[in-house]
Order: C-alpha cells, then structure tokens, then sequence
C-alpha cells in the first residue's frame, strides 16, 4: 500500500469526533437534538488532506476529503459539534460488552472503556471532562 510522503502513523493520534443530528433511524430522534451521531476526522498531511471514518447501522463509511478545491471543511461541519478528542492508552483487556453502535466505535477507537456511555450526549459529556483535565 501506498502513502503520500509526507503521512505518518503520528498523523492519526489527532482526532476530531463530529456530533451530528441527521439520522434516518426513527428511533435516534428520541437522543438530544444534535447529539444523535457520531463519528470521527482525522487531519492528516498538516490538514490538506482529512480522513472521515463514521459507523453506521449497515456499514462503516472510510472517506478521503481533500482540503481544497473539492473539499471545505467548515461548510461540510457546520450545524455540527465537534470536539478535539484524544486516543488514550489502554490496558490489555477486553472493552465492555456493547451493541456496535456509532458511540461504541467512538469509545474503542478513543479507548474509553465505560460502559455506561451509550449515547452522543453522554460521549460529548466525557470527552469535555477528560480535555478540561489535560
């Protein structure tokens, strides 16, 4: 496989988790206006170029945008929320059990291993506490 130049493997310890509130799902209308899904930007090659990564109920959705011409990045977020989130270190045990759901593949990819936090608006909650703590 390929990589321009100028990636890295450090290029995905930044990580953006984006909150939205577009569903098709009926029953996520039921969550916190805005706070219905989630998923994750990643910049990568000094933020020219950002990887989407963003699970949904029938597959996971792995999106190249290219900061430029075909891509602007405050245009495609705005309406959104998002937070600077942090891939924490973790110990070599298994996560909580848990539907794959947008929110669990943000905790595991993240490394928050809480089993109480099953929707956005408790996800953004965390992620909020553990950056005001660093």
């Amino acid at each position: 496989m390929m990589y321009p130049a100028d990636f890295s493997a450090a290029d995905l310890e930044d990580v953006y988790v984006v909150f939205a509130d577009e569903t098709s799902l009926w029953w996520l209308r039921f969550l916190k206006k805005g706070f219905r899904h989630c998923y994750l930007l990643f910049p990568l090659a000094e933020g020219r170029v950002w990887l989407e990564v963003n699970p949904f109920s029938n597959r996971t959705l792995f999106r190249l945008h290219r900061y430029g011409r075909a891509f602007n990045l405050a245009a495609s977020l705005r309406g959104k929320t998002v937070v600077r989130g942090k891939i924490a270190p973790v110990p070599l045990k298994c996560a909580p059990l848990g539907f794959f759901t947008c929110v669990e593949f943000v905790k595991r990819t993240l490394g928050i291993h809480s089993f109480f936090i099953i929707t956005p608006w408790q996800l953004f909650k965390k992620i909020k506490v553990v950056g005001k703590k660093s």
